[in-house]
């Protein structure tokens, strides 16, 4: 068996979905900073625009084919794409218009207009994923066990053919990132529990060891593309104690927030990401036709 054949194996298949899902969110951070500093502002707000549309234009090719591979890497692209340069732009773009300042929430916590405007619409998000914890054809296992346990009996889902797999990663990375974006700010705001609230602490915790058995279990996929998409939400709660929290606690520098300053290392990492993504993209990939059930599908909509 040569060298690359024992790489296309678990637990290595997990893991470069992993590392490559999670590598997305450094990179999308730092080019959000470096449009913001490197120019002003209503340039910034052009290239913001521009990125949306690229996200929107990959997410159309995307859903015009069923090829999984195709679809859940455009799918993937677009979800970053269209969040970096539409939604997240559009939550801060009054505070950079209007050169509003930071609020103070609490004494001794200020807040920044465009992270109020993200929370503010926290419940939008909730409502909208209301929609796919009541669809009977849902793959998310978190939704399949709130249907379980309101016990929602939705009928008989429908065959999983004919997915379109570029609709579905989109929403995915859309949704959780909206979504675990919302928690981070409410677990940090002091007028909810705050930085150092000791359920925020065990908040942390909870979130550091979910991030981990849901790596476990990544670890098991025989289908990069399957890991995939089961690592956004993974990488999405491993992001909340290890992205957020851990490093305003101390445990090492954000350099991810700072890209001027440590460019060396954020080109390494776009480059580490460009590769992985790639590998990904061409491996050979292995048909499933029955998931096990120790590694199901996590896809939030059909």
């Amino acid at each position: 068996m040569s060298a690359f054949q024992r790489l296309y194996r678990p637990p290595f298949i997990g893991l470069f979905a992993f590392i490559a899902v999670l590598l997305a969110n450094p990179v999308a951070h730092s080019i959000s900073i470096l449009v913001k500093e490197s120019l002003p502002h209503g340039y910034s707000g052009y290239v913001h625009i521009a990125i949306g549309l690229l996200g929107m234009i990959i997410l159309i090719y995307g859903t015009r084919n069923d090829n999984e591979v195709r679809g859940t890497l455009t799918g993937f692209a677009a979800g970053l794409l269209i969040w970096l340069g539409w939604a997240s732009y559009g939550f801060f773009y009054n505070q950079f218009d209007l050169g509003m300042s930071p609020v103070e929430i609490v004494e001794g916590q200020k807040r920044s207009a465009g992270l109020l405007y993200i929370q503010g619409s926290t419940g939008i998000c909730v409502a909208a994923l209301l929609f796919f914890v009541l669809n009977k054809d849902t793959k998310c296992n978190a939704f399949r066990w709130l249907q379980r346990k309101l016990r929602l009996n939705l009928g008989k889902p429908s065959s999983g053919e004919g997915r379109n797999f570029c609709r579905i990663t989109f929403l995915e990375t859309l949704f959780v990132t909206w979504f675990c974006y919302s928690v981070s700010l409410f677990m940090g705001d002091g007028r909810f529990l705050g930085f150092h609230h000791p359920v925020t602490y065990a908040l942390v915790a909870f979130f550091a060891v979910w991030s981990l058995y849901l790596m476990w279990r990544l670890a098991k996929f025989n289908r990069v593309m399957a890991g995939i998409r089961y690592a956004i939400p993974t990488k999405a709660i491993f992001w909340i104690p290890f992205g957020e929290f851990l490093p305003k606690y101390g445990f090492y520098q954000d350099v991810w927030i700072r890209p001027l300053e440590y460019s060396v290392e954020m080109w390494g990492v776009f480059l580490i990401f460009l590769g992985l993504i790639g590998v990904t993209a061409f491996l050979p990939q292995r048909k499933q036709s029955k998931p096990p059930r120790a590694t199901p599908d996590s896809d939030i909509t059909q």
